[in-house]
C-alpha cells in the first residue's frame, strides 16, 4: 500500500511541530504517511521546532505567497492538506489587525487554491473555540458546532473569515473539507508569549507572573498530544464537510493555572503580580462540547495536572529555547 502524503503549513508552529512528531514517532502512522510541510521562518529560533526526519520534507515558504505555494504543491503532490498556519495572538490582533487580515484570511485563500488547482484529496483547517465569542457565567452550556458564531476580536473573526472561505470551496468547487474549533492548547514547544509557558519563563527567571485583573477568566484546556491525536482521528474517520469541536472539558480560570504552575515548579507564589486588564472585551469563558467528535471513538487522555507536570518539565530541560 503506497503511503499518503500530508501538507502541513506553519511547521514551526506550536501545534503543527508536535503534530508531526506524534505522526513520525508513532510506527504505524509512519508507514501510513509522508509529511510535507512549510514555514515561513520569521524568526531564527522557529528552526529549533522544526523536526528534520527522512520522512518529513520541509521547504521555507510564506502562505501568503502563492507562486511559491503552488511550485511546492506541484512538487510535493500532497493528498492531504492540514492547514494550521496561523497568526494566534489577541493582544498582537488587537495591535495590528491588518497583519491578521493578511495571514489567516488571504494566506489561508492561498493555500485553498493550490489544494483546489492540485487535486488535494482532503483539507483539514484548524480554527478555534474564539470565534463562538463568550460565555458569560460559569452556567452557561458549552457551545456546539451548531452554537452561533460570534467573534470578539480580530483574531477570532479572521480565523472565522477562514473557515467561511473553506466552506465556499467545499460548495463551489467541490473541496472535500474538514474544520476544526480547539479549545486552549498547552504543551511543549509553546510560545512564551503565551499563559502557561510565559509563567513557567517567569518563574525560572525570578519575574513578576503578570496576571489580568483577578485572573477570573475561564478557558477549557487541553493537551497537545491530545489535539494531535483527535486530528488524526478526523483524517481517518471524519465526515466531509463537518466541523469538530475538540475539548477535554477540563476548565480552569487563570489564576488557577497560574497556581498549578507553581505548585508543579514548588516556586513563584510570590512573583504573582495583578494588573489591570488592558484587554478590550476580554472574553470571560470559553468552553466546547466534543460530543461529535467521541462518537468517531476518540477521547482526550491527559490530565490537566498531568500535563502541566510534562510541560514544566520539559521547559526546565529546555531553558535555552527562551533565549
Amino acid at each position: 500500500m503506497s503511503k499518503k502524503r500530508i501538507m502541513i503549513t506553519g511547521s514551526g508552529g506550536f501545534l503543527a511541530s508536535n503534530f508531526i512528531r506524534q505522526m513520525i514517532y508513532n510506527k504505524h502512522y509512519n508507514r501510513l504517511y509522508d509529511i510535507v510541510s512549510i514555514d515561513r521562518v520569521s524568526e531564527a529560533s522557529i528552526l529549533n521546532s522544526i523536526y528534520s526526519n527522512k520522512n518529513h520534507e520541509f521547504y521555507i515558504a510564506d502562505i501568503t505567497d502563492e507562486h511559491i505555494v503552488n511550485i511546492i504543491m506541484e512538487a510535493t503532490r500532497p493528498d492531504i492538506v492540514l492547514h494550521m498556519a496561523a497568526y494566534t495572538s489577541v493582544d498582537e490582533s488587537i495591535k495590528d489587525p491588518s497583519n491578521y487580515v493578511l495571514n489567516n484570511v488571504y494566506g489561508t485563500q492561498v493555500i485553498i487554491n493550490a489544494s483546489i488547482k492540485w487535486k488535494v484529496k482532503k483539507f483539514i483547517y484548524t480554527s478555534t473555540d474564539e470565534i463562538y465569542g463568550q460565555l458569560n457565567n460559569e452556567n452557561e452550556p458549552a457551545w456546539t458546532e451548531l452554537s452561533p458564531p460570534t467573534p470578539r476580536n480580530p483574531y477570532s473573526a479572521s480565523k472565522l473569515a477562514g473557515e467561511y472561505l473553506v466552506k465556499a470551496a467545499g460548495s463551489t468547487y467541490g473541496l472535500d473539507y474538514y474544520i476544526t474549533r480547539c479549545s486552549n492548547i498547552y504543551g511543549t514547544r509553546q510560545t512564551h508569549n503565551k499563559l502557561i509557558p510565559r509563567t513557567i519563563k517567569s518563574i525560572l527567571d525570578n519575574e513578576p507572573i503578570i496576571v489580568y485583573g483577578k485572573g477570573n477568566n475561564i478557558r477549557s484546556w487541553i493537551y497537545t498530544s491530545d489535539v494531535c491525536s483527535a486530528i488524526i482521528k478526523i483524517i481517518e474517520d471524519g465526515q466531509n464537510s463537518e466541523i469538530y469541536n475538540i475539548s477535554s472539558n477540563q476548565e480552569y480560570s487563570n489564576i488557577e493555572v497560574v497556581q498549578m504552575i507553581c505548585n508543579a515548579m514548588d516556586s513563584g507564589y510570590s512573583l504573582i503580580k495583578h494588573i489591570e486588564d488592558p484587554r478590550p472585551g476580554h472574553d470571560f469563558r470559553y468552553a466546547l462540547d466534543a460530543s461529535k467528535l467521541k462518537m468517531l471513538g476518540w477521547e482526550p487522555k491527559v490530565k490537566f495536572k498531568d500535563g502541566i507536570k510534562q510541560t514544566v518539565d520539559w521547559y526546565q530541560a529546555n531553558r535555552y529555547l527562551f533565549r
